[in-house]
C-alpha cells in the first residue's frame, strides 16, 4: 500500500482511542473485511438518520428554537439606551444569561430561576441561521469583556440613586459602541427571522432625555 493509499479516506475508520488499541493489537479477529463491513454499516446508520428528517420538518425545528431566542432577546437589556442602565452589574448578568440561553437552550430569570427550556443553537440545522447565531455569541461575549475592561478601567461614572439612576461614560464612543453591539445584535436575529418567514424584532429602542 503506497502512501497516498494508506491516508485516503478509503482506508480510514474513526474508532475511539481504546477501541483503536484493540483492532491494532489483534488483527487476526479484527481483520479488514471486519473493518470494512463495520464502516459500511456506520455509513449506511448515519445516512438513514439524515434521510429520516425532511426539510419541511428541519425548517419547522429551526424555526422553534428561533421563536425561543426572540424571546431571550426581549428583556431591558437589549432595548434601555446603555446611559439609562440602572445598575451595570445587572445589565452584564443579562447578557450573560442570554449568552447561555443561546448556547444551551436554557432561559432563566435574574433569580436563577429556569422559564424555559429549547435547544441551543449547535442545534440548528440550516449552517447559515447557526452561523449568524455564533456570530451573535461572539458579539454578547465581546460586550462583557468591554464592560469588564471599562469597569476596571473606571470608563463610566454613576449618577443619582433609586430608580433615578444613569450612568456617563468618559469614553463617549465606547458607550455609542455598546448601543450600537447591541443593535447589530439584534438586526442579525432580526433577519434570520425574515428568512423563517417569522415577524421581525420590533422591540422598542428606549432613550430617555434627562
Amino acid at each position: 500500500m503506497t502512501p497516498e493509499e494508506r491516508k485516503s479516506s478509503e482506508n480510514g475508520i474513526w474508532l475511539c482511542q481504546s477501541c483503536s488499541k484493540l483492532i491494532d493489537t489483534d488483527t487476526t479477529r479484527y481483520s479488514k473485511a471486519v473493518l470494512l463491513e463495520w464502516k459500511k454499516a456506520a455509513e449506511l446508520s448515519a445516512l438513514s438518520e439524515i434521510e429520516k428528517i425532511s426539510p419541511i420538518q428541519s425548517m419547522e425545528e429551526d424555526k422553534a428554537i428561533i421563536k425561543f431566542f426572540v424571546q431571550c432577546f426581549d428583556r431591558p437589556a437589549f432595548q434601555d439606551d446603555i446611559y439609562q442602565e440602572g445598575r451595570m452589574e445587572d445589565f452584564d448578568k443579562a447578557i450573560e444569561d442570554t449568552l447561555i440561553a443561546l448556547n444551551t437552550g436554557v432561559m432563566r430569570t435574574r433569580d436563577g430561576e429556569k422559564l424555559k427550556q429549547a435547544e441551543g443553537k449547535s442545534a440548528i440545522q440550516n449552517p447559515i441561521w447557526r452561523k449568524k447565531l455564533d456570530t451573535i455569541a461572539d458579539m454578547l461575549n465581546d460586550i462583557r469583556r468591554r464592560l469588564k475592561v471599562a469597569e476596571a478601567e473606571h470608563t463610566y461614572t454613576k449618577y443619582g440613586s433609586g430608580q433615578d439612576v444613569f450612568y456617563c461614560f468618559s469614553d463617549r464612543e465606547l458607550g455609542e459602541w455598546f448601543n450600537l453591539t447591541r443593535e447589530e445584535i439584534l438586526k442579525i436575529l432580526s433577519s434570520i427571522c425574515r428568512e423563517a418567514g417569522l415577524r421581525e424584532l420590533h422591540f422598542p429602542c428606549r432613550r430617555y432625555k434627562w
